[in-house]
């Protein structure tokens, strides 16, 4: 299985860009209201900084995914519990995802359809991909669905330059200071922080000494998107309205209407919408799978799709509301995933490495 640095690139690209826009940017502008756009700046830089640390520790491991290079950095049983550690993270994540997905749909598309059989079809797909063709496959796809995403989002965004009024944007900065930016931008660069998953891709990578460029490009991209994003958000609605849309790209898109002629591009934004989670999904279901696997000892990871996307399908159904979607947002993956899991382990497993002094690339 290997794929090369620039599906890398899609794969993030694709799966940053998706939660993103749709989630980071309400919660942005209700902190730092109409600076909302300059704290997901400030969130890009952040998450340039905490890729380049994922990247330069996968680099020094390059043959080794995250439970194995735990283990000769830390011993056999302290690696395994961060293992551990980390593939509960990316299961409750990739549940939370599934939830959200689930509810946006049926809420936007499908009103009397039950949430569990969207999470069931979803769920499906993800099995069949990873197990028909594992992460090649979900590589692949990610160059289709990546380049159909951006091209809709650039598409929506001229076509909602009518609907801008750039007053509600000012004053820059006056209004916020230094702080209440600093806290915003911790909401998208808490979002950038998964690309630490790259730390379960590495091995899988053709020319993993060269994934640096493709991997920073890939937070740059859906940083630059989002900043765009929120001014838009602002400018079209103002920060009381934008600050309370659980959607609010979603709701700008839908604001579009030219003549009555050009409107509902909803429906073609959540088609490729539904492309870019499904990829998502996929490569999260793909790191539990394996890193399942390999904590138990289990040669054949594809014996553990099959109870990773149960535990993922199962816990993505409690709760099934969206305060619960938004605590867990707010209150986890911000709050302690981010500082301990995406900055505070990955700088000692670099200044681990540094100090033991163990270069195990493997070219």
């Amino acid at each position: 299985m290997k794929i090369s640095t620039w599906q890398l690139f899609w794969i993030f690209t694709t799966l940053e860009i998706s939660m993103s826009i749709w989630l980071t940017v309400s919660p942005t502008i209700d902190i730092a209201k109409q600076d909302a756009w300059i704290s997901l700046a400030v969130a890009g830089v952040i998450g340039l900084v905490v890729t380049l640390i994922l990247v330069r520790v996968c680099q020094r491991h390059s043959s080794h995914t995250l439970v194995e290079f735990t283990q000769k950095l830390f011993g056999k049983w302290g690696g395994k519990l961060i293992g551990v550690l980390y593939v509960l993270v990316w299961f409750s994540v990739a549940a939370d995802i599934l939830r959200i997905f689930s509810l946006f749909i049926k809420q936007f598309l499908f009103h009397d359809t039950p949430i569990w059989i969207i999470a069931a079809l979803m769920v499906a797909a993800m099995v069949y991909i990873n197990y028909a063709g594992s992460v090649e496959a979900i590589a692949r796809f990610s160059e289709l669905a990546g380049p159909l995403l951006l091209v809709g989002i650039v598409i929506t965004f001229a076509l909602n330059l009518t609907n801008l009024h750039t007053s509600l944007l000012l004053p820059v900065y006056a209004d916020s200071g230094v702080m209440p930016i600093l806290k915003g931008s911790l909401v998208n660069a808490s979002f950038l922080g998964e690309s630490m998953m790259i730390m379960m891709l590495t091995p899988f990578i053709a020319n993993s000494q060269k994934l640096l460029t493709p991997t920073l490009l890939a937070i740059g991209i859906p940083s630059l998107i989002a900043t765009i994003t929120a001014a838009m958000v602002v400018a079209t609605f103002g920060t009381n309205i934008g600050a309370t849309l659980v959607f609010p790209y979603f709701s700008m898109v839908r604001f579009i209407n030219y003549l009555e002629f050009i409107q509902n591009m909803d429906v073609w934004i959540v088609f490729i919408w539904i492309f870019s989670v499904f990829v998502k999904l996929s490569i999260y279901l793909f790191i539990n799978s394996y890193g399942t696997a390999q904590l138990l000892g289990i040669k054949n990871w594809r014996v553990m799709i099959g109870f990773a996307a149960t535990v993922i399908f199962v816990t993505s159904l409690t709760p099934a509301n969206i305060v619960g979607m938004l605590d867990y947002a707010k209150f986890v993956w911000i709050k302690f995933i981010f500082p301990i899991f995406i900055v505070g382990f990955p700088i000692i497993f670099l200044l681990v490495s540094y100090i033991r002094g163990r270069h195990m690339q493997e070219v």
